[in-house]
């Protein structure tokens, strides 16, 4: 009973920190005026792209990995290796859409324009990953995008306290 109730309050905690990052970009989107979309869209893609680099650190669980040990195939060794390559990818993604962001600070683009074209590639390596991860790894099942976000739910309320890399 006591690793349900800390799941629950992990997931409450993690649910505090998103609301938390809300209210201070709405705060930052106020406070700089013209800039303040340009701002949010650096500071929000920089603390995403943050969480997943931080788990890239050495003895510590890649992000992905740990959404892939959610899922109900489980995760076989040989594509530890895949996940925490994806986790990887996403971390430079949004540091790279971060830093695009800040080129509107700068007035070298406008939001509107960064925004339109992250809302095209961002759910295009999602979906698109699906195809590399069913060619790849078939021994997993057919993966497909509703199957991953229930992997995640399940591991944004799983006892994640033992859980260090390779174990």
């Amino acid at each position: 009973m006591q690793i349900g109730a800390a799941a629950r309050a992990g997931a409450a905690l993690w649910i505090i920190a998103l609301l938390l990052e809300i209210a201070a970009a709405s705060a930052a989107l106020w406070l700089a005026g013209r800039h303040g979309p340009a701002l949010v869209g650096v500071a929000l893609n920089l603390v995403i792209g943050l969480r997943f680099a931080a788990t890239l650190r050495a003895g510590h669980l890649p992000l992905i990995t740990r959404y892939a040990r959610a899922d109900m195939a489980g995760l076989p060794p040989k594509a530890e290796r895949y996940t925490r390559g994806l986790t990887a990818i996403w971390a430079w993604l949004l540091a790279g859409a971060a830093l695009v962001h800040s080129g509107a600070v700068l007035d070298l683009w406008t939001t509107g324009t960064i925004a339109s074209l992250q809302a095209v590639v961002f759910p295009a390596l999602f979906l698109g990953e699906h195809v590399v991860r069913n060619r790849l790894l078939p021994e997993l099942g057919r993966s497909t995008p509703w199957r991953t976000l229930r992997a995640i739910a399940r591991s944004c309320t799983a006892d994640h306290s033992a859980e260090r890399h390779g174990a």
